[in-house]
């Protein structure tokens, strides 16, 4: 029975990693990133300057690389509970 119970717990080990690049990859699907949804709901109350929008793309990391992306966002997860 602990033999099985092993198995079950290496075989979750890849299962968590496929199930959650394919989370990220489908949240990364749609066009554009959170800082164009921002600045469009924005715009109706002023806008956003550029100063501002280059900020929060540093502080977000959408200028990185997708898999520094993914790393960020699963250090996220991980270390603080951040979804």
């Amino acid at each position: 029975m602990l033999g099985f119970l092993y198995r079950r717990i290496l075989y979750m080990i890849p299962t968590v990693f496929l199930v959650s690049i394919m989370t990220f990859v489908i949240i990364q699907l749609p066009p554009g990133d959170y800082l164009d949804t921002l600045a469009a709901e924005l715009l109706d109350s002023g806008g956003l300057d550029e100063g501002t929008a280059l900020a929060l793309r540093e502080q977000y990391g959408l200028g990185q690389p997708i898999y520094v992306q993914y790393f960020k966002w699963m250090k996220g997860i991980l270390l603080s509970g951040d979804f």
